[in-house]
């Protein structure tokens, strides 16, 4: 049997076919150097592996004990190997494959996949050498397609497997990158105040997604207008989410901005745009901002002007940028009686509770527009694939293929950040791996 993609789902299967059953030849054809290159990349290199929420953790720890492979659960329900190495991780598990006669062919391409009419699969794949390139066939009796999605290219994942799957009568649902950075118009330099301010900055804030209802006009920033226009005050969000946020040179990322990624897939045929959501960011997700303006406009810093509350409440970069959209925002330039002075530098004891309200529009939700999503490139995890109604949730074989596999990223199935999509790799490669073995017995 060929398994076809050398990354975690791959190696799963590889390994635990030959613990199953050793009698079965086990070939994986990869189009690397070497097995598990994206893999090697996880967790920054520390490899987190799995989650203990994960469905069928169980199946996934005894698999891990099983190859020797030693786990530690973090508060969160992180799962990382004990060495905390991912090309640990990838050692281990290549090393077992290779000890249970498991036989890699690197630096090979599958281009096309047969289905022969007596049953069983011939694969054509070609490779290149100090003579030229080269083209063979092998036979096999399953194929586990285990080619990954699109994200992150550089690890070879380049989505070669939705072509093999479409061409053996699989649909494909449009892939997208997901759990990655999102791109936003403050971050235009036309605009006042320039997000770019805050570029390599982190902070800890509640990150909430809005979508604009069909027909609803948009108050998009231009170079004309500056942010902070406050959509959508009476609506809930779809998602929301507290964690660490990262100001980049492009946008925002962090976990909670990948997660929220997840959701802004677009369905270009209704006409949905990216400019239909609103992100608004609360800095202070403890408590109301209200009430600390109000205790510090009663105490002995009362002639401080509102700026010195920001520089002290928030990292510097994030209270510039709070204080120059609040000096821009037009109903603080109105409380200011039509821009006499800056609306920041106003003594805190002369606020008045349409001044605070003001403040906790800008505090409890800064607003940021997304234009795009960042590429293949940057996102971690592909969403969209071999729709799921042709896979057998179960077993992960095809519906429409006898003997066929699809597991992993390949599928038309994604999660959050966490170890979540790494557990479904290798949950997917050993159920595979186990319907094979059993139909063997």
């Amino acid at each position: 049997m060929a398994i076809i993609g050398g990354g975690a789902s791959g190696l799963a299967a590889a390994v635990e076919l030959g613990m199953s059953s050793p009698e079965l030849s086990v070939l994986v054809i990869e189009k690397m150097k070497e097995p598990g290159r994206k893999l090697r990349a996880t967790g920054s290199g520390r490899c987190n592996i799995a989650n203990a929420e994960a469905a069928g953790i169980e199946c996934i720890k005894e698999f891990f004990s099983d190859i020797g492979l030693m786990i530690k659960t973090n508060r969160d329900g992180l799962m990382y190997p004990y060495s905390e190495s991912a090309a640990n991780v990838v050692s281990i598990i290549t090393d077992r494959a290779a000890s249970l006669g498991c036989e890699f062919c690197c630096e090979e391409e599958a281009i096309k996949i047969k289905k022969c009419e007596g049953g069983g699969f011939e694969i054509e794949s070609a490779y290149k050498d100090k003579d030229g390139s080269h083209s063979m066939i092998t036979e096999a009796n399953y194929i586990i397609l285990a080619c990954g999605g699109k994200a992150a290219p550089n690890y070879g994942t380049t989505g070669d497997g939705y072509r093999l799957a479409k061409e053996l009568g699989h649909s494909v649902v449009t892939p997208v990158p997901v759990l990655t950075g999102i791109e936003c118009a403050e971050w235009n330099a036309n605009i006042v105040p320039d997000a770019h301010i805050m570029a390599g900055t982190r902070t800890t804030g509640r990150i909430s997604l809005y979508k604009r209802e069909a027909g609803e006009a948009p108050t998009y920033p231009t170079t004309e207008k500056s942010v902070f226009p406050n959509e959508y005050p009476n609506k809930e969000p779809f998602f929301t989410e507290k964690g660490e946020i990262q100001f980049t040179k492009y946008g925002l990322s962090g976990i909670c901005v990948f997660n929220m990624s997840r959701l802004m897939r677009l369905n270009k045929e209704e006409g949905e745009r990216f400019e239909d959501y609103c992100i608004k960011l609360n800095l202070f997700p403890e408590g109301s901002f209200a009430d600390y303006l109000n205790s510090v406009s009663q105490g002995k810093f009362a002639d401080n002007p509102l700026k010195t509350v920001f520089i002290s409440a928030f990292k510097e970069s994030v209270a510039r940028y709070i204080i120059e959209s609040l000096n821009e925002n037009a109903g603080c330039k109105t409380a200011m009686n039509n821009g006499a002075g800056d609306f920041c530098d106003k003594s805190l004891y002369r606020l008045s509770a349409e001044d605070i309200r003001l403040v906790c529009e800008a505090v409890h939700g800064l607003e940021f527009h997304p234009i795009n999503l960042r590429g293949w490139k940057d996102a971690q995890v592909t969403s969209g694939g071999v729709s799921m109604n042709e896979i057998d949730k179960k077993t992960a074989e095809s519906k429409l293929v006898k003997g066929l596999y699809i597991t992993g990223e390949l599928a038309d199935r994604d999660f959050p950040c966490g170890g979540f999509n790494l557990s479904n790799a290798w949950l997917t490669g050993i159920s595979a791996a186990d319907d094979i073995a059993a139909k063997e017995r």
